[in-house]
């Protein structure tokens, strides 16, 4: 008997294979692809229809596209094996991208650029490289992680936007505005929004958002008025105006530094 396939050359084999007549029922649909959520989302029992379960940011899922706007979940992978789901979920297809085997250089049409996040002036700044020195192409005010813990009664969890080096990953724009849902870790802190059965909300991060590693992504704000401020559970808002250049001039891979 050969050996156990190792977890990376079975997702290959998901990714590259379509299923066969004849497959239990278990297999794997042939029309279906492997796919990782750019962002927190919920999943849902049919398209726009009741919450299923919220999902965190780079979760594995199979999938077919069905139509512009939802895929149709399959199956995940716990332990780095693919199970079938029960019955079908639903995602917005805004909210992840293909996973492919070698994933491409980025494709950059015009100079390189990068991001530069300076936590002590609230302000970033999109750099581009040129003959005879970066030059800052765009800035704005942002607002940050509040670098403070909660109260016990709410959980007690802390939240930071930790200076370091991360880069673009995943970008994610929902011209209906982005649904942002309460994950588990938080639900003591919207215990009361979630009695009232309010799990997610529609465009509270704007229609823009580059997720640069961790949990933090840099995306667009429903209160601009908190813009200047350590408000944040660690990512970074921006106004939904300057967010959406933000995402134009930025390619995935692109680097992104945030500094005290």
């Amino acid at each position: 008997m050969p050996g156990k396939l190792t977890p990376l050359l079975a997702l290959f084999l998901f990714i590259a294979l379509p299923a066969r007549a004849g497959q239990g029922a278990g297999a794997e649909p042939a029309a279906a692809k492997t796919w990782r959520l750019a962002t927190i989302s919920a999943v849902r029992e049919a398209p726009a229809g009741r919450v299923a379960d919220i999902w965190n940011p780079d979760t594995l899922f199979t999938a077919r596209q069905v139509d512009d706007d939802w895929l149709r979940i399959s199956g995940t992978f716990p332990g780095d094996t693919w199970q079938p789901l029960p019955q079908p979920l639903w995602v917005p297809r805004h909210y992840a991208s293909l996973v492919v085997t070698a994933p491409a250089e980025p494709v950059r049409s015009g100079p390189e650029r990068y991001i530069v996040v300076n936590k002590r002036d609230f302000r970033l700044q999109v750099f581009e490289r040129r003959q005879g020195g970066d030059k800052v192409v765009y800035q704005t005010t942002i607002a940050l992680g509040m670098d403070d813990c909660k109260p016990k009664e709410l959980g007690g969890r802390c939240y930071y936007t930790e200076p370091g080096e991360y880069s673009v990953r995943w970008k994610v724009h929902d011209p209906q505005g982005i649904e942002w849902c309460i994950p588990k870790y938080m639900e003591d802190e919207y215990a009361e929004d979630i009695a009232n059965g309010q799990r997610c909300f529609r465009g509270a991060i704007g229609t823009h958002a580059l997720n640069i590693g961790k949990s933090y992504a840099i995306h667009g704000t429903s209160r601009p008025d908190l813009l200047g401020q350590r408000v944040s559970r660690g990512c970074v808002r921006a106004a939904n105006k300057d967010m959406r250049t933000i995402y134009t001039l930025m390619d995935v891979g692109d680097k992104v530094t945030i500094t005290e």
